[in-house]
């Protein structure tokens, strides 16, 4: 049925529901409601302040207004008394779409005047009910009418909440009608019954058209163990892949000379965490299978060592080793850090970064293609065409959530089938490590070093920028250095970069000109980014005014403070992430949150931040707070994109999902068996952008 042909719809609102993705009947099947309105008797409206209800009647009186800003008012009679409804505005326009003796449905909210027992009704929506018509009758025989949310495409043809609940239902119905038999079941019987899970016909009537609110989460949650089902399903076909491509490098367990050396000649003792991670990455790099790895670990536990030692495995085995970063200037941070480590064991490590000088471009490519290079560290430079490797066997991908997947396989397709770390300082819940990288191996560093002190974080105001700028001085009298960022969350934002710079200027000629004050941010050249870190890194400069630019990849143990101005308006993940730039020394470090304007939720995240230190606790939190879709700082999209799934509330539910489709795939990769065969029809039937990961067919 073309869907211009149902009822409420016709040719123009069918163009604005193809816009959504909605051209067939069966696109309103995975239509979930947004909320669900309570259909009550007159006699039953209640006291109760925000509550919203559905009432359905006879239209019995129009009443006019006397005055400009007084209410039409329409009068609605059922089997139990009256109610009239007020709506502002345009009374002309509404006398209209009334007449005495019609039927209408009514959305109204009900709340309570000031010392009184007298309700107050708000009008929100109406929707105009045919008797006759068998659709209207059945329309209003659900206890709780569903409402979907509506885009502004939707909008423009004048489809409101109600009208769009009724379009749905009638597409619901007219479908059954037809084929009674059209949804069909998406799990194996054995599944259902095991997990005491709903049909899924009936998850879907259930969770769109409910008798009670019991129904709407029973079936939730069958549909949302559907979603984490196929999604891990997706993930372990794709580990399942990953392993078997063709083999990985096996690197020999009994050469430990450099490895050896390198422990020998850190300056401080490894974690037990660290040394655990160490010999997870050691027992894949001996298989002859790819490694593919994720590496978690919070703000300045030590990732950093974990990867060089992996590299160096690969080195002292004849192979090169890549280090891949967002950022100049991490890939530069980096390059220094990594180069003096490595100085007492003749390992030559090279920098690839934009922007370099032709002669010197051309030796390190040189250097690079003849394995004269040992390590090479860079950003996206380092996955160019003209870039050739003599024999790269180990890939580690820094930040790893700011790369696209693209740009990850091309660095591994430039090696000879290399093992792959991919590293993280933004510790990840478990339940989004399970959909983001469910593919991955997972190792974890739980651990900071011992003796490290605890970065004291406060909440503050912009009445108390004196105070703060007073404790600032004090500081750098003892020799410290201070940060102080600005939020340009997206570098494109000119309002934000011309505010930050306007802010640099005050604090330089106004608030500290005896001081030095620098500044970087993301639209500087890397070098112009270098040479200000640079001068902040060797004392040159007591305060570095910075975008977020600087999240990631400068370490300055002399730097005790850091404010961050606007606090409110990055994620907490990021603001831990900015906070570890400072506490890296041995001294009391500070990071002090200013904010304005604050929400009840965004005074709940800060101070949060202020009473924890843990990334894995504030990640948690993080996550519960503004959703998983969020929790990077940019909207996500893909596989969270759920539609009944919520990750705050179905843990339990992911945990299972996982468990059974991973040993699925284990018992069955390709889904031949009998028992299976509703899962292949189902994978072949809506998830066919997947089949590159295996010869399901």
């Amino acid at each position: 049925m073309d869907l211009k042909f149902l009822k409420g719809v016709g040719e123009k609102r069918a163009e604005a529901f193809s816009k959504i993705g909605i051209v067939s009947l069966d696109d309103f099947l995975n239509f979930i409601p947004r909320i669900y309105l309570k259909k009550i008797n007159v006699r039953e409206i209640p006291l109760n302040i925000n509550e919203n209800v559905i009432v359905s009647g006879r239209v019995i009186d129009l009443e006019h207004p006397r005055k400009s800003n007084h209410p039409f008012k329409v009068v609605l009679k059922d089997n139990t008394g009256s109610v009239a409804v007020p709506i502002f505005g345009a009374s002309e326009f509404r006398s209209k779409q009334f007449r005495l003796n019609e039927n209408f449905v009514f959305w109204i909210k009900i709340d309570k005047e000031n010392y009184s027992s007298v309700p107050r009704i708000s009008y929100r929506d109406h929707i105009k009910i045919n008797s006759s018509d068998p659709l209207d009758r059945d329309f209003l025989k659900f206890n709780l009418i569903p409402v979907y949310e509506l885009s502004g495409v939707l909008k423009k043809t004048w489809i409101k909440p109600l009208l769009l609940s009724k379009i749905v239902f009638n597409a619901f119905s007219t479908l059954l009608k037809s084929n009674p038999d059209y949804i069909e079941e998406t799990l194996p019987e054995d599944i259902v019954k095991l997990y005491k899970l709903s049909g899924k016909k009936e998850a879907v009537l259930r969770i769109n058209f409910p008798l009670e609110f019991s129904d709407v989460e029973f079936s939730r949650k069958r549909l949302s163990f559907e979603e984490l089902f196929y999604l891990e399903l997706i993930l372990a076909l794709k580990k399942m892949s990953l392993q078997n491509e063709k083999k990985g490098i096996r690197f020999k367990k009994d050469i430990h000379i450099i490895t050896d050396k390198f422990k020998s000649i850190l300056k401080f003792e490894l974690t037990d965490a660290q040394k655990k991670v160490m010999n997870e990455i050691y027992l894949d790099m001996n298989s002859d299978k790819c490694m593919n790895r994720l590496l978690q670990g919070d703000v300045g536990s030590g990732k950093t060592i974990v990867a060089v030692y992996s590299m160096l495995i690969a080195v002292e085995n004849g192979y090169q080793a890549a280090l891949m970063c967002p950022t100049e200037l991490l890939a530069e941070q980096h390059f220094k850090t990594i180069s003096e480590l490595l100085m007492p064991l003749n390992i030559n490590v090279s920098l690839l970064v934009g922007g370099q000088k032709k002669k010197l471009r051309d030796e390190l490519l040189s250097n690079i293609e003849s394995g004269k290079t040992n390590i090479i560290i860079g950003t996206h430079a380092l996955i160019q065409e003209n870039v050739k490797y003599h024999n790269m066997g180990f890939v580690v991908i820094d930040e790893q959530h700011k790369f696209g997947v693209m740009q990850r396989a091309k660095l591994k397709e430039k090696g000879l089938n290399p093992d792959v770390l991919v590293m993280t300082a933004t510790p990840i819940p478990r339940t989004l490590s399970m959909t983001f990288y469910g593919d991955l191996d997972i190792s974890v560093i739980d651990e900071l070093p011992k003796n490290r002190i605890p970065v004291k974080t406060a909440l503050r105001s912009d009445k108390d920028k004196p105070a703060i700028y007073k404790f600032v001085r004090s500081e750098i009298k003892k020799g410290r250095q201070i940060y102080i960022i600005f939020p340009i969350i997206d570098e494109s934002e000119k309002l934000d970069l011309k505010s930050a710079e306007e802010n640099y200027q005050l604090l330089k000629k106004e608030i500290f000109p005896d001081l030095k004050v620098g500044m970087v941010h993301g639209r500087m050249l890397w070098y112009e980014k270098d040479e200000e870190t640079e001068k902040f890194r060797n004392g040159e400069l007591n305060i570095l005014v910075s975008t977020t630019v600087i999240e990631v990849g400068i370490d300055i143990p002399n730097a005790t403070i850091m404010i961050i101005e606007e606090a409110q308006r990055f994620g907490l993940s990021q603001l831990h992430q900015l906070r570890g730039r400072v506490g890296r020394g041995a001294d009391q470090s500070y990071c002090i949150l200013i904010a304005k304007d604050l929400s009840e939720d965004s005074s709940k995240r800060l101070n949060i931040l202020c009473s924890s230190n843990d990334g894995f606790k504030i990640a948690e939190a993080d996550m519960d707070i503004r959703g998983p879709g969020e929790f990077f700082g940019i909207r996500q999209s893909g596989m969270l994109n759920f539609s009944s799934t919520d990750l705050k509330k179905d843990k339990d539910v992911l945990e299972i999902a996982r468990s059974i489709a991973f040993k699925i795939i284990e018992e069955d990769p390709h889904l031949r068996k009998k028992e299976h065969e509703v899962i292949k029809k189902t994978f072949l039937k809506n998830h066919k952008d997947s089949l590159y990961l295996t010869d399901i067919a």
